[in-house]
């Protein structure tokens, strides 16, 4: 009896210790699919753009939430980004909007993240050409914007930008410097790391000074361009999401598309720009 009464006691013991141990952690997945959303939303004051910008951004942020990463440009003022955040549903968020000492706005770029943010950051473009001449470049802190997130135990690099602006050669000579500058960050930033690039890049493939640059982009940082991978019906734009693999993670696209869904009631777009999306499946053997 005492036997067994010993045995009972410490079968009760070991149930208890089990009911009070730790649950095994969750094994992070190893694939998984995304969207990914680039879109200049035209935040300049409404003497610039002519209409209710702020009323814009009220429509731009609800729509906003149907993406999983999104990289915004000319999110220039406080309050109308407040407005375009103020919606989400992502976990993280991010924001470049450091001005220099001698510009009236910053860089004007923001992003939304559903997967977690290990850390972001910004960097100003060192070139710039027109205050009032041009297109006005100068009046802005260009740069990018790079935020690092974890996908599954994998890492993906993710760059913001939007570039100078204007059709003068001091534009393409500082749109050049800005490509060599986004190379040797790829490299200084990023060696061996998956990268989403995307943003405004004011770089057009029917545009001859600007054709070299968008190929130099392409090559020196060994990316692809989505929407030539996927042979879509409207290669060239400026609006542009690339990507390269790295560090374990691979990106495979398996949509570009041009989203129906940003413009109001009265069929006028919310923005100058259009809204380009990727999805994306993603796998991580690290």
């Amino acid at each position: 009896m005492l036997s067994l009464g010993y045995t009972l006691e410490m079968h009760t013991l070991l149930i208890l210790l089990l009911a009070c141990a730790p649950d095994a952690p969750t094994p992070a997945p190893t694939e998984g699919s995304f969207t990914a959303l680039t879109y200049n939303v035209h935040g300049l004051p409404p003497e610039i753009t002519g209409d209710d910008t702020a009323g814009r951004m009220a429509l731009i942020a609800p729509l906003l939430n149907d993406f999983d990463v999104v990289g915004l440009q000319e999110d220039f003022d406080d309050d109308n980004h407040a407005t375009l955040v103020g919606q989400a549903t992502h976990e993280w968020r991010h924001r470049f909007d450091e001005v220099l000492p001698d510009r009236v706005y910053g860089p004007g770029l923001a992003a939304l993240s559903r997967f977690e943010l290990i850390e972001g950051g910004g960097e100003h473009y060192t070139a710039c050409y027109g205050v009032f001449e041009g297109a006005s470049d100068c009046l802005a802190s260009k740069g990018f914007e790079l935020l690092r997130l974890r996908i599954g135990d994998g890492e993906l690099d993710v760059y913001n930008t939007h570039m100078e602006a204007g059709s003068n050669e001091e534009d393409n000579e500082a749109r050049a410097a800005q490509v060599e500058q986004l190379i040797e960050a790829f490299e200084r930033l990023s060696a061996g790391r998956a990268i989403l690039f995307m943003g405004d890049t004011n770089l057009a493939d029917d545009d001859a000074p600007d054709l070299p640059l968008i190929t130099r982009l392409i090559e020196g940082g060994g990316l692809t361009e989505t929407c030539v991978a996927l042979d879509c019906a409207e290669p060239g734009r400026i609006d542009r999401i690339l990507w390269r693999d790295g560090g374990g993670l691979t990106l495979t696209p398996t949509a570009w598309e041009v989203e129906p869904a940003f413009w109001d009631d009265e069929g006028v777009p919310l923005s100058d720009h259009d809204a380009i999306s990727a999805t994306f499946d993603w796998r991580f053997d690290g």
